[in-house]
């Protein structure tokens, strides 16, 4: 009878955790269903944070601002350069600084990976978030200045010192993003090694049952 009831005991606890679990518990030790049932919410919760965070606000007063710096960074580095508001839109010279081009979008992915991550204290994301966005609003001021300066210099046409250029830094940025997301919370890399392993263990049953 005590057996039973410590039993019912436990499966409750298991029940709770599992309702709770993306945000308090980790992987290890739970059953397979409640492990993925973790992972499913979590990647959900980013994706809609992200997603949110990126589209939702106005980012005009953002958009300004790099527009200002990049103007500023210009003209330091010897290319007249002059920032203006039009229509409710930012420009540096005749370039548009829409919300892509203000780098928001790495912040808004990095954001939405840590604020839904479990038990990590919330000192250590906003200290992470705002570390990771610092650094990339000012890489960006970079890259504008780079691209307007390639064109201005007669070295590349715009399409080429935009677009592929924009890429290749894109491809930077991420490295980038994985190399902080490792050194300010390291547990994710632990968190996405299990929840590959759940996957994997997943996908052989089903293979096995077919």
């Amino acid at each position: 009878m005590l057996e039973l009831a410590a039993s019912g005991q436990q499966h409750s606890r298991l029940s709770s955790r599992a309702i709770f679990s993306v945000w308090e518990t980790p992987l290890r030790g739970l059953p397979e269903e409640t492990r993925l049932r973790d992972i499913v919410f979590y990647v959900a919760a980013m994706v809609v944070l992200s997603a949110s965070f990126y589209y939702l606000p106005n980012y005009f007063i953002l958009e300004k601002i790099t527009a200002d710096h990049s103007a500023m960074l210009l003209n330091w580095i010897g290319i007249p350069a002059v920032s203006r508001v039009t229509d409710g839109r930012a420009f540096v010279n005749e370039f548009e600084i829409e919300r892509m081009c203000t780098g928001v979008q790495v912040t808004a992915i990095f954001a939405g990976i840590l604020i839904p991550f479990p038990k990590i204290a919330w000192r250590r994301k906003a200290m992470a978030i705002v570390s990771v966005a610092v650094l990339i609003y000012f890489a960006n001021i970079g890259r504008i200045a780079l691209e307007v300066w390639l064109l201005y210099a007669g070295i590349l046409p715009w399409y080429l010192a935009h677009y592929p250029t924009g890429l290749i830094l894109g491809i930077f940025s991420v490295a980038f993003l994985v190399i902080m997301l490792d050194h300010f919370i390291p547990e994710i890399g632990d968190y996405t090694i299990k929840a590959m392993d759940v996957l994997m263990q997943r996908r052989t049953s089903a293979a096995s049952l077919n």
